[in-house]
């Protein structure tokens, strides 16, 4: 699939860019690599706008400079990593403690 970058807007994936097909974990492949290709886009177009969503989705900045430097993968591959494991994180914390009375739900 050979999608245009400039396509994106924001970190919103639109489900018509993910492949038509029954399998999860290659919807995650397809979904993980148009995240990877728009924070590229963002690194070398608009860095500030990257770090305010790095900030905005809480990935910490200790840990992704730490994960950088230890890292032998392309930056844009690193961060879409935490991304993705920080929003598992939320949702896991939110399932496990955010059903109750008068949750308020603040996200991004």
């Amino acid at each position: 699939m050979n999608i245009p970058i400039t396509l994106f807007d924001s970190f919103e994936i639109n489900d018509q860019l993910l492949p038509a097909t029954h399998s999860e974990d290659e919807k995650f492949r397809a979904f993980r690599l148009l995240l990877i290709r728009r924070i590229d886009e963002l690194i070398h177009h608009d860095f500030e706008k990257l770090k305010w969503i790095l900030y905005r989705i809480d990935v910490s900045e200790k840990k992704l400079n730490e994960t950088l430097q230890a890292s032998d993968q392309d930056a844009a591959t690193v961060m879409a990593d935490m991304i993705i494991q920080r929003q598992i994180e939320k949702a896991e914390s939110r399932k496990k403690f955010g059903q109750q009375e008068g949750d308020w739900s603040f996200d991004v």
